[in-house]
């Protein structure tokens, strides 16, 4: 009988160098804003003045974002793709792999609270760049989804809600926390939301008898 062959890896396609150029600018015009917002707050700073500080037109800035408040999907993205780089994230462990995740995320925005709170309020409230995070936001929302669907092969979660449905009330939930829509600020510490936030997603409402 002759040995089963090995799949190859799947390859992906080398982006073109357009697209590298169109990435590099979008993390530029980022990274300027972030600058300005940790100085002068999310709310004191324009789009002209981050178009100034990147070196941008303000038409390219709109090409990447449609609105100040859009910038928080390139946030998720970068916490997305540096979470997937840690050597250590548990990826055996779909529960142990959400809880770090969710507590890595809000490591992130805890970091900068003020901007953060004030940026993901307008992005809630904006038509637009709640549209252009469906389109171009993804990469936060799939990882997400891909740790359900492990859990639910696993038979850690169950088979039969849908990882969409599931990735969208864990971000649309610790959206509405996080930006100060729930809770003040002096009345429950982070971790304490931490631990009600993951014991209703893993128990829910229903006493246990």
């Amino acid at each position: 009988m002759g040995a089963t062959p090995v799949a190859e890896p799947a390859v992906s396609e080398p982006r073109s160098r357009r697209e590298r150029k169109k990435e590099r600018t979008r993390r530029e015009i980022y990274d300027a804003a972030m600058a300005l917002f940790r100085g002068r707050g999310f709310d004191g700073v324009t789009v002209d003045a981050i178009c100034t500080a990147a070196d941008v037109a303000r038409g390219t800035f709109f090409h990447h974002f449609p609105t100040k408040a859009a910038l928080l999907y390139e946030f998720s993205n970068r916490v997305a793709e540096d979470f997937s780089a840690q050597p250590s994230r548990p990826a055996s462990d779909a529960v142990a792999e959400l809880r770090a995740l969710v507590g890595f995320m809000i490591e992130r925005l805890v970091a900068h609270s003020d901007v953060m709170h004030a940026m993901i309020r307008e992005f809630f409230a904006s038509v637009h760049a709640l549209a252009a995070a469906q389109e171009r936001g993804r990469s936060f929302p799939d990882l997400m989804e891909g740790i359900v669907r492990r859990g639910q092969e696993s038979g850690c979660f169950r088979p039969g809600v849908d990882p969409r449905l599931a990735s969208a009330m864990l971000l649309s939930t610790a959206g509405a926390i996080l930006s100060g829509n729930v809770f003040r600020d002096d009345e429950l510490d982070v971790e304490a939301i931490r631990d009600q936030y993951f014991d209703l997603v893993f128990h829910g409402l229903m006493e246990t008898s």
